[in-house]
């Protein structure tokens, strides 16, 4: 949203997964501490910073105690804390040679295959497909199969069918590639004549070449339900992405890198059945996800209000000379999700992408973020916007949002940046409007509370932000897709009932909830408003040194280090309308810091955007709050300043010197 490497490793069949142990050693073709970045003015010159335990190429593991004693961090990504890209992870323990065609269980020479503790217990039938094959898209091809793609490069497209493995081979250092020319938008995904194709499964193989569309992808674009992606490498597809992971898709130890927009997206469909009304139960460990963007998406938006996406272009070596003359949209980066329900992002290494490492934008429900490594990205490690109910804990996150920054200096550009998300406490955290397809989504009960917490941020441009927009709502013209979180005495809101009455909606500043003029019955405002509520922030380390950092000075650039929360005065859309939002986020929407460490100067903004290259002092930020303290006073309101206190990081640690 690369290099060429060699795919391998676990393979499924009948929905049974046996792990196959691999060993041995394949050379890693890019470089671990290659930067993304170039020599611009904007350009990474920071001091690497290893993960705890590890390397800046990505090794360690574990976790790593804080100054304080308490164990803090991450996890790295794959087992051990090892990379994917070019490891021995990704070859086959399959080796073949001889003569290809059709063959059944026992065939010698070949793998076993429907023998009990074979890799797959009920597929008894198969075929050795040969390098250079060019037919692929005109096979009819059988369901429950697997296709054993001899070592050697193959050209083609599938049309897969439920239960169809499609399993790559491994002899004399050459691994399987399925290479598209750069003159086919698919590799394999199920055909639209025959409907969905659930079960497939993909491993031991490098699919590049292929030219999806941007927002569309080289793998199951089409959105089929459990499909899985094991030890394989989706490299150098252009301008779209590598892979579509749709409802019970697993992407386990794969290498996603230099794909023209993503590596992987997973977004509502026409086929969406979750809560949100697209994937749910979609699970991503151990891959590495890296160097994407390289058709410049961002930089070819030329919008000039959407910041960090109209500008710093990737640099000319990364960018794929096969993108031809593409637009972008601004969705692009490691990977997006949209409409989700259920995602598990654990364990992963995401770096180096042009744009943000990971990005859950619009209607995602119960996002887990855990475990994962996650370093210099030109913008943000996680964003999580306009979504519900998401955790982001044990993360290791350096050096991102190093390159945009600069360019955006009075906005803080976070790490770890929350945008009109949360959680809702009133219904038990779950949506009343979606309680039915809650139940068919197989996921457990949402939190009443989102959770940042026992993360590491090392040397980031910003460190954790809570943010909401005065004007974004349902039916906003931007947001149409709205999971209504309340339910007012009439039942669900509806869009086009947030549409219809949310204009001229005003605060209601006694009770710091909504009133619609001319409906007093229903809750608009609190309803149908996108709220930054209810999200903890405890237990993280934010160790932050302006020296590792160009251009990091208050002069240059005022929000370097920041972190905190702040919205703006207005909304919804209406000069009728408003509401002092920056109060209700700031004091009566359950947001909460505490028990933190700052080793470093790390900065802090509070309330309004109109005071935000004006950072509060820690006294003022962390202050107890008295009745009169909450600014909500004409004059606060009116003069666009609010000095606290905020109540905020109680139990916490301030070390500005460092340790």
């Amino acid at each position: 949203m690369v290099l060429m490497t060699r795919t391998a490793a676990v393979l499924i069949g009948a929905g049974v997964l046996i792990t196959v142990l691999l060993a041995g050693f394949v050379v890693r073709m890019m470089g671990d501490s290659e930067s993304v970045t170039d020599s611009s003015r904007n350009a990474v010159r920071q001091k690497d910073v290893a993960p705890p335990g590890g390397s800046s190429a990505g090794g360690g593991a574990g976790q790593t105690a804080g100054a304080d004693g308490r164990r803090v961090g991450a996890t790295s990504a794959g087992p051990k804390g090892h990379p994917v890209c070019g490891q021995p992870v990704l070859r086959s323990p399959w080796s073949y040679t001889g003569r290809a065609g059709p063959y059944r269980s026992g065939t010698k020479g070949l793998p076993t295959f429907g023998a009990p503790g074979t890799d797959f217990p009920d597929a008894t039938r198969g075929q050795v497909l040969p390098p250079e094959d060019k037919d692929y898209e005109n096979w009819e091809l059988d369901a429950a199969t697997v296709y054993y793609l001899a070592p050697g490069t193959h050209h083609g497209s599938f049309s897969a069918r439920s239960g169809d493995v499609f399993v790559g081979g491994w002899a004399d250092g050459v691994g399987a590639t399925l290479d598209g020319e750069y003159s086919r938008p698919v590799a394999i995904d199920s055909n639209s004549a025959t409907g969905e194709q659930a079960g497939v499964t993909i491993a031991y193989l490098t699919i590049q070449g292929f030219t999806p569309p941007v927002d569309q992808t080289a793998v199951n674009q089409a959105g089929n339900a459990d499909w899985t992606l094991l030890h394989s490498t989706l490299t150098l597809n252009v301008p779209g992405g590598g892979m579509f992971a749709a409802s019970d898709n697993v992407l386990r130890e794969n290498c996603l890198t230099q794909n023209g927009q993503y590596g992987f997206q997973s977004a509502q469909t026409i086929r969406g059945d979750s809560l949100t009304g697209g994937p749910y139960n979609v699970w991503v460990e151990g891959n590495e996800i890296s160097y994407n963007d390289t058709c410049d998406l961002s930089g070819l938006l030329n919008n000039p209000g959407l910041g960090w996406r109209n500008h710093n272009p990737v640099p000319e070596r990364y960018r794929n000379e096969h993108c031809g003359t593409v637009k972008g949209n601004g969705n692009q980066g490691g990977f997006k999700l949209w409409g989700t329900n259920g995602v598990m992002i654990r364990n992963n290494w995401i770096h180096h992408n042009w744009g943000v490492g990971g990005w859950a934008d619009s209607n995602n429900a119960n996002t887990t973020w855990t475990g994962n490594t996650i370093t210099d990205n030109e913008n943000g490690a996680i964003w999580e916007e306009t979504s519900y109910n998401f955790s982001i804990t044990d993360n290791w996150i350096a050096r991102n949002n190093l390159t945009d920054g600069p360019d955006n200096p009075h906005f803080p550009m976070p790490a770890i940046y929350v945008s009109e998300s949360g959680s809702d406490q009133r219904n038990g955290g779950v949506p009343k409007c979606a309680m039915a397809t809650c139940a068919a989504s197989k996921m457990p009960g949402y939190p009443k509370r989102s959770v940042i917490a026992n993360n590491t941020l090392v040397d980031n441009g910003g460190g954790i932000f809570l943010w909401q927009n005065a004007n974004r709502f349902c039916g906003d013209g931007f947001d149409q897709d709205c999971t209504l979180m309340k339910g007012g005495s009439k039942g669900p809101f509806s869009t086009e009932g947030c549409k219809a009455n949310l204009p001229g909606a005003r605060l209601d500043r006694t009770t710091w909830q909504g009133k619609a003029t001319g409906s007093p019955t229903e809750d608009y405002w609190d309803g149908c408003m996108w709220q930054t509520q209810n999200v903890d922030v405890t237990r993280n380390q934010i160790d932050f040194d302006p020296s590792h950092i160009e251009g990091c000075t208050p002069s240059v650039w005022p929000a370097c280090g920041a972190n905190g929360l702040f919205s703006q005065f207005g909304g919804p859309n209406s000069s009728a309308g408003g509401g002092d939002i920056p109060t209700q986020l700031t004091f009566f929407q359950g947001n909460k810091w505490s028990d933190n460490v700052y080793n470093g100067p790390s900065t802090f903004y509070a309330w309004s955007q109109g005071s935000h290259d004006n950072p509060v002092t820690w006294a003022q930020w962390t202050g107890p709050v008295g009745k009169g303290d909450r600014c909500t006073s004409s004059s606060a309101r009116q003069g666009g300043s609010c000095t606290g206190p905020f109540g905020q990081d109680s139990g916490s640690t301030f070390r500005p010197g460092g340790r």
